[in-house]
């Protein structure tokens, strides 16, 4: 299949890559399709998650173990049973990325995760009842704390 996105062409993808979220994404809830877009071979932390029914909308994401490695939250039953969860293992973790002009102030929602659940491509950004999660957090520093550490 081919999508003629904003942001990165003619991309094509095929119908087991899409995700599918049934509440959409909160503030685009009308927005259910989705594709990740990254490039495997290149030593970048960051994906694109890319509307199929939009277009025009593409959000940044990163997987935040990458710059906290404790980064852990409960999975609860309701989550599991909206996802099909049979095994924690087949998750994917992503938070969206908010990059400013100013790429110092860059920001992770650390509060609002997207979980995939990869065996069945479902997915759903919940919003974590945790004091510690910043919705702003800033991440360059800790980025290049990981990558120099690495």
């Amino acid at each position: 299949m081919e999508l003629n996105t904003k942001n990165f062409g003619i991309i094509h993808y095929n119908e087991e890559d899409v995700i599918y979220f049934e509440e959409g994404i909160p503030g685009f809830e009308e927005l259910h399709n989705f594709l990740i877009i990254g490039d495997e071979e290149e030593d970048m932390p960051f994906k694109w998650l890319q509307s199929i029914d939009d277009t025009d909308i593409a959000f940044v994401i990163i997987d935040p173990r990458v710059f906290k490695p404790n980064y852990t939250f409960e999975i609860d039953e309701e989550l599991k049973e909206e996802l099909q969860i049979e095994d924690i293992n087949h998750l994917l973790i992503y938070v969206i990325v908010v990059i400013p002009n100013e790429i110092e102030k860059m920001t992770a929602n650390l509060k609002a995760p997207i979980i995939i659940n990869a065996k069945n491509n479902r997915g759903k950004q919940v919003i974590l009842d945790n004091e510690e999660y910043l919705i702003k957090h800033p991440i360059l520093e800790e980025l290049k704390n990981a990558y120099s550490n690495a």
